[in-house]
């Protein structure tokens, strides 16, 4: 549980750095992406005592900002230890930090970038056939036990990514007919990515929990619009929790 909370931390440490490089580099393909998203840093040489300043200034709040997801991500994966169980522990962490770096880039952004979105979708079907995470708590979201369930791992896992293809679809298309949409295709690639780890019953109640998160954010900043991401991905933690823990 140690060694899981430290590699926890440090993984959470290094995600607001690797995040600040995407809007240097995006919209590009994922290739691209991984050949430029690693650097190293250059600091200009000649600057003067104010700029010199601001460097300062943004590097001690990236590091405030990556000491933070430290922390947050070692009390997830000290969770996750604990509530679904050491053996899924490298599956869990995979959905774990695939969300929360979704997080930071959609509120640094207003970007869902293929580069995680795609691998996180590819995970759930994966992990669904090779390694399901056994539900415990499926009537939770599910009591009328409907043959959508999660008693065949890898057929529940393709429901939940059709449910939320099509639920999105028909969302989208409803809501463009009152005024100009604004949800954007990253909401639906990771509104599919979460279906596949989810499934279909859970997904409705992580969707119903977003916007309950987001109306709450709109309230508190006075204002009507953002980015849908993070409220997405605080929610679809939430669930996970609830739906595999022991």
């Amino acid at each position: 549980m140690v060694i899981s909370t430290l590699v926890g931390f440090i993984i959470g440490f290094f995600m607001p750095i690797m995040a600040s490089r995407f809007g240097k580099i995006l919209p590009a393909d994922p290739g691209l992406v991984c050949a430029k998203l690693w650097h190293r840093p250059r600091f200009p040489k000649g600057v003067t005592p104010e700029r010199r300043k601001k460097f300062f200034i943004k590097w001690m709040k990236m590091f405030g900002a990556s000491f933070l997801w430290g922390l947050v991500m070692a009390g997830l994966f000290w969770n996750a230890y604990l509530w679904i169980g050491p053996e899924h522990i490298g599956w869990t962490g995979c959905f774990l930090v695939i969300i929360c770096l979704l997080i930071i880039v959609d509120h640094q952004f207003f970007l869902l970038p293929d580069f995680f979105t795609l691998p996180l979708l590819l995970l759930g079907l994966t992990n669904a056939y090779v390694n399901p995470i056994p539900v415990n708590n499926l009537n939770f979201f599910n009591p009328t036990g409907t043959i959508f369930d999660h008693s065949d791992p890898m057929g529940a896992s393709l429901v939940g990514v059709w449910f939320g293809y099509f639920l999105s679809l028909v969302s989208v298309f409803c809501m463009a007919h009152f005024r100009k949409v604004e949800f954007g295709a990253g909401d639906v690639k990771m509104i599919v990515a979460l279906g596949a780890w989810l499934g279909w019953s859970a997904l409705n109640y992580t969707l119903l929990l977003s916007f309950a998160f987001f109306v709450g954010r709109c309230f508190v900043t006075h204002k009507k619009s953002g980015a849908f991401g993070p409220s997405l991905g605080f929610a679809a933690i939430i669930v996970f929790f609830i739906l595999y823990a022991k």
